[in-house]
């Protein structure tokens, strides 16, 4: 099978805030095109039916703006999706989800501003030595100076509403939710909530 997801509205959630209030507010994407994943390739299989995700464009760098100003950077992605459905045919009603892999936005090659980085550039904050110098030093900035990749676990669920028959095609609705960028491990993540429209084509 292979797919097409369009996000059509896009919201954030400060949910592992103790102070912020923990619900979804709409924000505004401020990258071009990147709120579409095309060409996702994956497998069919058993009764009820189980996609499972193999290919294709599945991730794209996006970054949205809350209502406050701040931009959120994530990575909007079906990475390794396993959906699976509530029946052994496609028609209207019937939904299908699962879980799938949210990669870090960026990658180890990737330099702060101080020159640090996953695998390579500085492991320290060079311009501040003074700071990072004695017994705990580096407590403060641990998280800055000690990259990671982080790869955490989104879910999406899929209803279909659309069904052509004679093209093997079918459309309908998704809803997904997954983190926001972590600045590889130093930052608090926010939860992304993504909903929108998806086209399939079943070979």
């Amino acid at each position: 099978m292979k797919f097409l997801l369009v996000a059509t509205i896009l919201a954030t959630c400060d949910a592992f805030s103790p102070v912020a209030p923990s619900f979804f507010v709409t924000s505004k994407v401020m990258t071009r095109q990147t709120y579409t994943l095309d060409g996702i390739e994956g497998d069919l299989s058993g009764s009820p039916i189980t996609f499972s995700e193999k290919e294709g464009i599945d991730y794209a760098a996006t970054t949205v703006q809350m209502p406050g100003g701040e931009r959120v950077p994530f990575l909007f992605t079906v990475k390794n999706l396993v959906a699976k459905g509530n029946g052994p045919a496609f028609k209207p009603g019937f939904q299908m989800g699962g879980a799938f892999k949210t990669p870090s936005y960026r990658t180890g090659l990737f330099l702060d501003p101080k020159g640090r980085g996953g695998t390579t550039g500085y492991d320290m904050a060079v311009a501040l030595p003074g700071l990072q110098s004695g017994v705990n030093g580096d407590d403060d900035l641990f998280l800055e100076n000690n990259k990671t990749f982080d790869i955490t676990d989104g879910k999406i669920e899929f209803e279909v509403n659309k069904v052509n028959n004679e093209e093997q095609e079918i459309g309908g609705v998704f809803v997904a939710t997954q983190l926001s960028d972590t600045d590889m491990g130093s930052k608090v993540p926010k939860k992304i909530l993504t909903k929108g429209i998806f086209y399939a084509r079943v070979d």
